[in-house]
C-alpha cells in the first residue's frame, strides 16, 4: 500500500495527504463527541469495512411557549350573487296610485274660531283634513255632531268619535269636542278637506274622521 502511494505521489506527497487526514479527523474528535465516530470492527479492515457508530441520544426537551397569533389572511371577495326574483306588487296600495275602491282611511281634525269677530261675539276659523293617499274621485262629506252618531247619517257614517267609520265614497267626520262651532261651509277634493267654521270667539271643536274610497 505504502509502495503503491510511494510510485503515485513521491515521498512529499504522501506527507500532504496524511497531514490532510489527521486535520480532518483531528477536527471532527475535538467538536465535544457531538458528531459521529468512525471505529474499525476487525483488524484487518476490508475496502468500505468501516462503520458509523451513533452517540447516544438525549432526552427530549420542554416543550416551547406557544408563538403569538399570527394576522388574519385577508381573502379577495367573492363573485355577486344572482339577482333574486321579482317580489309581488305592494298591497293594498301601489307607490303614487290613487286608494283602491272600498279602502278606508281614518284620522283626526281640530277647528278653532280665532279670525275678527263677524258678529257679536262671534267669530270665523277653519281646519283641515288631508288625505295621506289620494282618491281617485272626491267623497261626499257629513258632519255628525257630539253624541249623534247613530242617528245623524247612520247609513252613510255606521262609526263613532271613537271609532270613525264611512261607507263607500263617503268623508264622515265625527265631533268628540264641540264649543258651540257651526260648520258654515266645507270645500273637498281627492286630496281632502277643507272646513269653514262659525262660532264664539276662541271656540275650538274637534273629533276624528274617516273615508272609504268608490
Amino acid at each position: 500500500m505504502v509502495s503503491l502511494l510511494r510510485q503515485r505521489f513521491g515521498l512529499s506527497g504522501i506527507a500532504v495527504v496524511i497531514a490532510a487526514v489527521f486535520a480532518m479527523t483531528g477536527g471532527a474528535f475535538a467538536g465535544g463527541g457531538q458528531l459521529a465516530r468512525l471505529v474499525v470492527t476487525s483488524e484487518h479492515p476490508k475496502p468500505g469495512a468501516l462503520q458509523r457508530k451513533q452517540v447516544a441520544r438525549g432526552p427530549r426537551g420542554p416543550r416551547g411557549a406557544t408563538g403569538p397569533e399570527g394576522p388574519a389572511g385577508v381573502g379577495l371577495p367573492g363573485a355577486p350573487g344572482p339577482a333574486g326574483p321579482k317580489g309581488p306588487e305592494g298591497s293594498p296600495w301601489p307607490a303614487g296610485g290613487t286608494l283602491p275602491s272600498g279602502r278606508s282611511m281614518s284620522g283626526t281634525w281640530i277647528a278653532a274660531a280665532v279670525g275678527a269677530e263677524v258678529e257679536a261675539g262671534k267669530s270665523e276659523g277653519g281646519g283641515s283634513i288631508s288625505f295621506v293617499i289620494r282618491l281617485a274621485l272626491p267623497p261626499a262629506i257629513h258632519l255628525i255632531g257630539k253624541g249623534k252618531e247613530g242617528t245623524e247619517h247612520a247609513a252613510e257614517c255606521p262609526g263613532s268619535a271613537n271609532l270613525p267609520l264611512a261607507a263607500k265614497g263617503n268623508l264622515c267626520i265625527y265631533t268628540a269636542e264641540d264649543q258651540g262651532l257651526v260648520l258654515e261651509d266645507a270645500f273637498v277634493s281627492q286630496s281632502g278637506a277643507l272646513l269653514t267654521f262659525k262660532g264664539p270667539t276662541k271656540a275650538a271643536t274637534a273629533g276624528t274622521w274617516a273615508v272609504t274610497a268608490s
